[in-house]
C-alpha cells in the first residue's frame, strides 16, 4: 500500500478523501517512530481505557459464572436464570451495531463515561435485587454499559501509530483476561463464605463490579482526554447526523433484537413451535434480511458503509468474528458446566479447575506482541490461533469423569491459547484495514458480529447437549441406580429430583441410600461426559471453517506503518476534564486550535 505524501497538519486528521487508494478512504502523512513518543499524556489516556476494559470484562464474565448461586437464592424463579446471560448478550449485539458509528461523530469521551454510569446503576440493581427479574433488569443496563465500555478497543487503537497497535491490543487482551481469571474465583470465595448471609454471596460480585466502573467513570472523566477525530469532508456535528442510517440503526436494532429473543426463548421455556418463539424469530429474520438489501442496494454510506468493505480484510474479519463467536462463546459457555458436571461443584474450585484455560487466554493475548514482532502479519497469527483451538476441541471430546488433571490442563490451555490470540488478533486486522474515521464504527460492527455468533452458538450447543442428555442420562443412570437397590417405583422421583438439581429432594426419594447415591453421581457424570462430547464435535466443524476463511486474509505487513488515527490531547491533563468534549469531533470551527497538536 503506497503512503499519500501530505504536505499539511490539517491533511493529517481531516483532508479530503483520497481517490487514488483502494483500500482506505484517507491515508494521512506518515508520522515516523522518532516523532511518536510513549508520553506521560500517552500512557495516562490507554490506562483509563484499560481500566474501562477490565471493569466490562468483569461485568461481562462473572454474572454468568454465577448464575447457579443466584439462582439458589431464588429457586422459585430459577426458569428465568438464563437471561441473566442473555440479557447481557443481547445488550452487547444490539447496541455494538451502531454506538461505534455514534461516537466516530458525537465523539468518544461521552460515550465512555454514559456507558461507565449506567454499568454503575445496572450493578447496583442486581445486587439489591429482591427477586430474579430485578438481577435481569440490572444485568440490561450493566449490558448496554459494558457494551459502550467496550469501545476501549477502538479508542486505544487510534491513538498509537498503526505498528505499535499490537502492543496496545495485546495488553487490552491481558486486561480482559486478568478479570476473566480473577472475577469467578474471587465470586466464588464470597459465595462459598457466604458474604453478606446465607445464598447472598452472590452480591459481593457485584458490588465489586459497581466499585470498578466507579474507578473507570474518574479515571475516564480525569485522564481520557482525545483529540480531535478525523472528519474527512470537515462538516459540523448537526450535518452529520442529519446523514447517519437512523433507518438502518433501526431495522438492525429491532431485528436482532427481535431474533434474539425468539432465539433465547426457544426450548426455554417455550417451545420452538410456540407463537412466543416463531413471531419475534420470523419479524426479527425479515428485518435483518431487509436491512442487509437496504444497506446493499439502498445506500453506500449507511450503518454498513461501503467505504469499509473496500478492503477484503474487513468482511473476511466479520466472517471470522461470526463464526469465531460460534466457536468461542459457545465453547466458553460448557467449559464451567463441565468441570461442575465432572469434577467439582466448590464455587472457588470451579474457577481454579477453569484457570488453564482463563491464563492461557492472557499468555495467548501478550503472544499477539510477541508473533508481531518476527511477522509483522496478522494472517499467519490467526491461522495458527484457530489451527490450535481444533486441536483443542478434539482433545476435550475425550473427557472422562474424574480424569487426570493433565489431561484436562492441556486441552483447556490449548483452547484458551486460541481464545486469547483470535480476540486480540482480529479487532486489530479490522482497524489496520478501515478508514480513519470510521475505526469505532468498524470495530463495533465487528463486534456485534462476534456477540450475534455467540448467541446463535451457545442455542445451537445448548440444544445439542438438550437432546444427548435426555436420551443418554436414562440409559446411564437407570440401570446403576437399580442395581445399587433403588425400587422401580422410585425411578420417576428419582430422575424427577435429579432433573431439579436439589440435593433435598433426591434425599426425600423412597429407597434412597448412600450406595444408590454413588451409583447415582457416577452414572450421571459418566452420561454427563458423553453428552459433552457432542458439544465438541459439533464445535470442530465450525473451528475449521474459521481456520479456512482465515486463509483468504491478505497480509497486513504493508499496513503496519506509523500513522496515528486520532491524536490525544497533550498537556491539558491538568484542566477541566470535560473541557475537550465540545471540539473532540474535530469541526472546522475548532480545527484551527488543535492543528499545533496534530504532529504526534
Amino acid at each position: 500500500m503506497e503512503k499519500e505524501e501530505v504536505p499539511t497538519p490539517e491533511a493529517r486528521g481531516s483532508g479530503p478523501v483520497s481517490e487514488n487508494h483502494e483500500h482506505v478512504e484517507h491515508i494521512p502523512a506518515d508520522v515516523s517512530d522518532a516523532e511518536f513518543k510513549w508520553d506521560f499524556d500517552i500512557i495516562v489516556n490507554l490506562a483509563a481505557l484499560y481500566i474501562v476494559f477490565f471493569a466490562s470484562t468483569w461485568m461481562l464474565i462473572v454474572p454468568s459464572s454465577i448464575i447457579g448461586f443466584i439462582t439458589e437464592a431464588f429457586p422459585t424463579e430459577a426458569d428465568k436464570s438464563v437471561w441473566i446471560a442473555t440479557a447481557i448478550t443481547i445488550s452487547n449485539c444490539v447496541l455494538s451495531s451502531f454506538v461505534g458509528l455514534l461516537s466516530d461523530i458525537l465523539g468518544r469521551k461521552v460515550f465512555v463515561l454514559i456507558g461507565m454510569v449506567l454499568g454503575l446503576i445496572g450493578t447496583l440493581v442486581s445486587s439489591r435485587a429482591n427477586g430474579m427479574e430485578q438481577v435481569i433488569g440490572g444485568q440490561v443496563l450493566s449490558g448496554c454499559g459494558l457494551t459502550i465500555g467496550y469501545l476501549a478497543i477502538a479508542l486505544t487503537q487510534e491513538i498509537v501509530p498503526k505498528d505499535k497497535r499490537p502492543i496496545t491490543q495485546a495488553i487490552t487482551a491481558v486486561a480482559a483476561g486478568v478479570a476473566t481469571i480473577i472475577g469467578p474465583i474471587i465470586g466464588g470465595a464470597f459465595i462459598k463464605h457466604e458474604v453478606g448471609g446465607v445464598n447472598n454471596g452472590w452480591r459481593g460480585p457485584f458490588y465489586l463490579g459497581a466499585g470498578f466502573f466507579f474507578i473507570a467513570f474518574f479515571t475516564t472523566l480525569f485522564f481520557y482526554n482525545p483529540g480531535p477525530r478525523p472528519n474527512p469532508e470537515n462538516l459540523p456535528i448537526k450535518t452529520r447526523l442529519a446523514h447517519v442510517d437512523w433507518l438502518g440503526i433501526f431495522l438492525v436494532a429491532a431485528g436482532l433484537t427481535l431474533f434474539l429473543v425468539g432465539l433465547f426463548y426457544g426450548g426455554n421455556p417455550d417451545k420452538w413451535t410456540s407463537a412466543r418463539v416463531l413471531a419475534p424469530l420470523i419479524v426479527g429474520a425479515i428485518l435483518l434480511i431487509i436491512f442487509g438489501i437496504y444497506e446493499w442496494i439502498g445506500t453506500k454510506t449507511g450503518l454498513l458503509a461501503h467505504v469499509l468493505f473496500k478492503h477484503r480484510n474487513f468482511p473476511i474479519a466479520l466472517s471470522l468474528n461470526f463464526v469465531g463467536g460460534i466457536v468461542l462463546f459457545g465453547g466458553q459457555a460448557f467449559l464451567p458446566q463441565e468441570i461442575i458436571q465432572l469434577y467439582t461443584s466448590d464455587a472457588v474450585l470451579t474457577g481454579v479447575d477453569n484457570l488453564p484455560f482463563s491464563i492461557s487466554a492472557v499468555v495467548g493475548g501478550a503472544l499477539l506482541f510477541v508473533a508481531f514482532l518476527f511477522t509483522k502479519n496478522a494472517k499467519p497469527i490467526t491461522i495458527v490461533s484457530l489451527s490450535i483451538i481444533i486441536l483443542g476441541s478434539g482433545l476435550m471430546a475425550v473427557m472422562e469423569p474424574h480424569i487426570n488433571y493433565a489431561a484436562w490442563f492441556f486441552p483447556t490451555v490449548l483452547l484458551g491459547l486460541s481464545v486469547g490470540l483470535q480476540t486480540a488478533v482480529v479487532p486489530l486486522i479490522v482497524s489496520v484495514c478501515t478508514p480513519n474515521h470510521a475505526i469505532g464504527t468498524a470495530i463495533m460492527i465487528s463486534n456485534s458480529a462476534r456477540s450475534f455468533g455467540g448467541s446463535i452458538g451457545t442455542v445451537i450447543f445448548q440444544q445439542i447437549f438438550a437432546h444427548k442428555i435426555k436420551e443418554i442420562l436414562p440409559k446411564k443412570v437407570v440401570p446403576a441406580v437399580l442395581k445399587a437397590g433403588l425400587p422401580q417405583t422410585s425411578l420417576p422421583s428419582l430422575l424427577e429430583a435429579f432433573a431439579a438439581q436439589s440435593q433435598a429432594l433426591i434425599a426425600q426419594v423412597p429407597g434412597f441410600t448412600p450406595a444408590v447415591y454413588a451409583a447415582l453421581t457416577k452414572s450421571a457424570a459418566k452420561a454427563y461426559a458423553d453428552s459433552f462430547r457432542y458439544i465438541w464435535y459439533s464445535l470442530l466443524a465450525f473451528a475449521c471453517a474459521c481456520t479456512i476463511l482465515s486463509f483468504f486474509l491478505e497480509s497486513t505487513t504493508a499496513m503496519m506503518t506509523h500513522e496515528v488515527a486520532a491524536q490525544v490531547e497533550h498537556g491539558h491533563h491538568h484542566i477541566n476534564p470535560l473541557h475537550h468534549e465540545h471540539h473532540e469531533n474535530g469541526h472546522p470551527e475548532h480545527k484551527h486550535d488543535h492543528e499545533h497538536k496534530e504532529e504526534v
